[in-house]
């Protein structure tokens, strides 16, 4: 008989020739990501001050309901440090989070997802879209695609890091509502991508107002963020108290 370890008082049992186990996770390991846990979290959190100033910011022409978030930062004052705050809290979260997870067995996609969804955080502020009525150009290009992967990734991640926790260690309440937020966010992000394809064609009208779309689009992913990591936060600190 093998017995393999989920936590600190958890355990699987598999005979020598059982076809399938589950990957050993120790408490000892577990209780490595909590500090990781807490920087993700807290990132998530960092990031809502600066967009929620941007937004405050706002006045004249600026128009919530089909300006996006993108155009609020090429349009108002300090539009540009203001979002790179943000998105630079929630690229160090992600990033944090998946070396985190490095040494665990099952977590290469999940990590991958995470560091594209950090890389294209980071290439939104570096390429900012062009201002309404000029024409298009190199950085506004891949300011959309940017956000297009940065929309489709975080949610994939944070279904795949709930059935790694499920099959590693055990679902939980919190496992279950990592599990359903990221389902949220991949439906508003799937619906906020398909709502942008039309203007990407040259069709002239989205089918949904964009600015509305997109801002519950992006709030959902910042708290699945938030979630994540206080998933991880959870396990690693039953492990430590186990």
């Amino acid at each position: 008989m093998t017995t393999i370890a989920l936590s600190g008082s958890h355990s699987f049992v598999a005979s020598p020739t059982s076809r399938t186990t589950r990957p050993t996770t120790t408490a000892a390991q577990l209780s490595t990501l909590a500090q990781p846990a807490k920087v993700t979290v807290v990132a998530a959190a960092a990031s809502v001050p600066p967009i929620t100033v941007l937004h405050l910011s706002a006045t004249g022409a600026v128009e919530p309901t089909t300006w996006t978030i993108s155009d609020y930062v090429v349009t108002l004052p300090y539009g540009t440090p203001l979002f790179a705050m943000t998105t630079g809290a929630l690229a160090i979260g992600a990033i944090v989070l998946a070396r985190a997870l490095a040494p665990f067995a099952g977590t290469r996609v999940v990590r991958g997802m995470l560091a594209a969804w950090a890389v294209a955080m980071v290439l939104l502020v570096t390429f900012p879209t062009n201002l309404r009525g000029t024409p298009e150009d190199l950085s506004s290009n891949i300011h959309l695609y940017a956000g297009a992967v940065a929309f489709a990734m975080l949610p994939f991640a944070g279904w795949l890091l709930a059935r790694w926790q499920r099959r590693t260690i055990g679902g939980s309440v919190l496992t279950t509502v990592l599990g359903v937020t990221s389902a949220v966010s991949g439906v508003l992000s799937t619906a906020l991508i398909l709502n942008r394809f039309p203007a990407v064609i040259g069709m002239p009208e989205l089918m949904l107002p964009p600015g509305i779309l997109q801002r519950v689009a992006g709030g959902m992913e910042i708290v699945l963020l938030a979630v994540a990591g206080l998933v991880i936060l959870r396990s690693a600190s039953q492990a430590t108290q186990d």
